[in-house]
C-alpha cells in the first residue's frame, strides 16, 4: 500500500487533462504582453502560478517547459528560440511549486515567491539570455530591465494573491 506522504509521480487522466488546460492557459495568458524582447511585461506569470500550485514544483518544471515549447511552436519567438528562455519558464512554475504546493496560501509565501522568481529568472537568467542573444554587455542589459523589475513584482503580487484566493476555493480531487 501507498503511502500518502509519497508524491506520486504519476497522473491520472483527470489531472493530466488539467495539467494540459492549465499550460494552455500559460499559453494564451502569455500572449498579452506589450514591450519589445528587453522589457516586455505580460500575464503568462499567471499561468506558473497556477502551474506550481496545482501540481507542485516537479510537474510544474515540466508543464514550464512544455508551455514556452508549445507557445515557440505556435507563435514563434520575438528573437527567435532559445533554449534558455525554456529554462527560465520551467523554472518559474517550479519556484512557485516549492513555495505554494499543497500549504496554506500566506502573504508572506505569495511575496517571497514572486521575489525569487523576479530576482532569480527575470533579473537574473531572461537578463543573461537577452545578453547572450543580443551581444550586450550584461550590465547593460541589467540596468535596461532594472526599473521595470522594481516595479512589475508589486502588481504580480497583488494579482497572485487574488489568483490564488479563487483557486484555493475550488475543490479538485486530486490523488498526488
Amino acid at each position: 500500500m501507498k503511502s500518502e506522504s509519497k508524491v506520486s509521480s504519476k497522473l491520472e487522466l483527470r489531472e493530466l487533462v488539467l495539467l494540459a488546460m492549465v499550460i494552455a492557459i500559460k499559453v494564451v495568458l502569455g500572449q498579452f504582453k506589450v514591450g519589445d524582447a528587453t522589457l516586455q511585461v505580460g500575464l503568462g506569470f499567471i499561468g506558473s502560478v497556477m502551474l506550481g500550485y496545482l501540481f507542485g514544483p516537479w510537474w510544474g518544471f515540466a508543464g514550464g517547459a512544455l508551455s514556452d515549447l508549445v507557445s515557440s511552436a505556435i507563435f514563434g519567438n520575438l528573437g527567435g528560440f532559445f533554449i534558455g528562455y525554456t529554462l527560465t519558464a520551467a523554472l518559474g512554475p517550479m519556484i512557485y511549486g516549492f513555495f505554494l504546493y499543497k500549504k496554506p496560501i500566506q502573504i508572506w509565501r505569495v511575496i517571497a515567491s514572486v521575489i525569487c522568481v523576479t530576482v532569480i529568472c527575470n533579473i537574473g537568467l531572461n537578463t543573461l539570455w537577452v545578453s547572450m542573444m543580443y551581444g550586450t554587455n550584461f550590465m547593460v542589459a541589467l540596468s535596461s530591465r532594472i526599473l521595470k523589475e522594481m516595479i512589475t513584482p508589486w502588481i504580480q503580487m497583488v494579482v497572485v494573491w487574488f489568483i490564488l484566493e479563487g483557486l484555493s476555493r475550488v475543490k479538485l480531487s486530486r490523488k498526488f
